[in-house]
């Protein structure tokens, strides 16, 4: 499992990296553009592989780290190959239709915005829309490169290309926002990252990867076959992924003010954090899965499983709860006082995350089991609660009723995806739970602390920034301490080259 920990460890620190450039850019971005113009920048960027569009990838990347994972360990590299020529075929063209659907229908897009304010520059908000269709159709020819090197479990050079990429971008965003004060030019900087991604993902996939050595541009009818039969078994999990992350945006285009879309992004941004460390556990975990599933060896699945729960919640706890105690004060540092008013709503996306790690961690490992069939309902009933309950609550409680939508929904996952787990593994309840019950019973003193500082100190930010960090290090350290067995804190020391990097790794799974 050596090489599953160094890939979850990079796809950490590049998770990390994009959390401190978005938190870095955003307030950045807000004064320079406006609030409403940055609302346009927020909706737009929906459009994009990991926005909106991600629908039409129709579950072909899970498919392709599923089965990629499988070549590799049966040793046929020419499935291999194969495979990555029928992904170029098939994403190339779904970027040619939809990157030409964007560019003929970026009037359509945009006049919602336009016409609401006199005061959004048309011509400027066109330019970036056509912008994007040309992004949307290179992000589609970069998925496949990525999605086999990942396959592959080459996750450390994906993210850490990714992270150089999400610098330069980031620099360049800021850099021509300032000057130029145009979305359009924004969206000009992410077009070029892309193509720069394009070039570098074509280059490392055919000169240092072994497998592509001898590559050789063949359409194999079968392969494509498998690969397609199972991609469109995940389309209805990608479906339901849209649901949950993108509806609100999309509700709040159609019904809200774009001022709305601001606000919405903002009191949302903290809890992403928590949404990235719970991607980054389950980053490595489908080729993972995949190949123990391809071995046979279900005690080890059922053991991995359970300890990506608990390293989920050993991860989150602490960010958690100094978001649930500072959040007004964060977001008043971070963004000023008028955006952070809303800080409340924050709450109810934070205790979503909360709840989460169970389903999330369960439902990717579905895809490395090739059992997606049998977890398909629960995410299906989730998304008609969740779409029920948004259109019911908007109109009552605007974006309040949207989060608790999604909490709800959230509320109903948790219990059929244990049981899917408990069946599939045999997992006993109690090798789940009591893990997480320590976990929190820890929490609570730190909470405690938390709350005294706050009640004291909550209006001088040179006292509660160094006494957050401080509590939070701590809280980190104790889990160190106390909730990790003396062969996992050797392990994680000496994966982190912190302490002598013997063989320690016994017959159970290491993360």
């Amino acid at each position: 499992m050596k090489k599953l920990f160094g890939n979850t460890l990079f796809s950490g620190i590049d998770a990390v990296i994009l959390v401190a450039l978005n938190l870095f850019a955003t307030p950045i971005l807000i004064r320079s553009l406006g609030t409403a113009e940055y609302g346009v920048f927020v909706f737009l960027s929906i459009f994009s592989t990991y926005g909106l569009l991600s629908f039409f990838d129709l579950g072909m990347e899970g498919s392709l780290l599923n089965y990629v994972a499988r070549y590799e360990a049966a040793e046929e590299s020419s499935k291999i190959q194969d495979s990555l020529s029928v992904a170029i075929l098939y994403y190339g063209g779904i970027g040619i239709l939809l990157g030409g659907a964007l560019f003929f229908l970026a009037d359509t897009i945009t006049a919602r915005f336009i016409d609401e304010s006199g005061l959004l520059n048309r011509n400027d908000v066109l330019l970036a829309s056509k912008i994007i269709s040309l992004n949307v159709f290179i992000q589609f020819l970069t998925l496949p490169f990525n999605a086999v090197l990942q396959g592959l479990r080459r996750f450390v050079i994906t993210k850490s290309m990714n992270s150089l990429l999400m610098i330069l971008q980031y620099i360049g965003l800021i850099t021509v926002v300032i000057y130029f004060k145009e979305i359009s030019t924004a969206f000009l900087v992410i077009l070029c990252i892309t193509s720069l991604r394009l070039a570098l993902l074509i280059f490392i996939t055919r000169f240092r990867t072994s497998h592509f050595k001898n590559m050789r541009f063949r359409i194999r009818s079968d392969i494509f076959r498998s690969l397609f039969s199972y991609s469109s078994i995940l389309l209805v999990s990608r479906i339901i992924g849209i649901i949950f992350n993108q509806m609100d945006k999309f509700l709040i285009w159609l019904f809200l003010a774009t001022t709305q879309m601001a606000v919405y992004d903002i009191v949302v941004r903290p809890a992403n954090l928590i949404r990235l460390l719970i991607t980054t556990v389950n980053s490595a975990i489908i080729p993972e899965v995949a190949h123990l599933h391809e071995k046979g060896d279900k005690q080890k699945i059922r053991e991995l499983y359970i300890r990506l729960v608990r390293y989920t919640y050993l991860l989150m706890l602490p960010i958690i709860l100094m978001l649930f105690v500072w959040m007004h004060d964060i977001l008043t540092f971070w963004v000023g006082s008028e955006l952070a008013s809303n800080f409340n709503l924050a709450w109810i996306i934070l205790t979503v995350y909360l709840l989460s790690p169970i389903g999330a961690v369960a439902s990717t490992m579905a895809v490395g089991l090739e059992l997606v069939k049998k977890v398909l309902w629960i995410s299906i009933v989730a998304s008609i609660i969740n779409v029920t309950l948004s259109l019911s609550l908007l109109p009552i409680w605007g974006l309040a009723g949207l989060l608790l939508a999604t909490l709800c929904a959230e509320l109903f996952m948790a219990v059929p995806y244990y049981s899917f787990m408990k069946k599939t593994v045999d997992l006993k309840i109690r090798q789940l739970i009591f893990p997480i019950i320590w976990l929190f019973g820890l929490a609570l003193p730190f909470t405690g602390v938390a709350l005294l500082v706050w009640r004291f100190y909550s209006m001088k930010p040179y006292v509660w920034i160094p006494a957050v960090a401080l509590l939070t290090a701590l809280h980190y350290f104790m889990h160190y301490r106390l909730l990790l067995d003396d062969e996992e804190r050797r392990y994680l020391l000496a994966k982190l080259r912190l302490g002598k990097a013997v063989p320690i790794l016994s017959s159970e799974v290491k993360v």
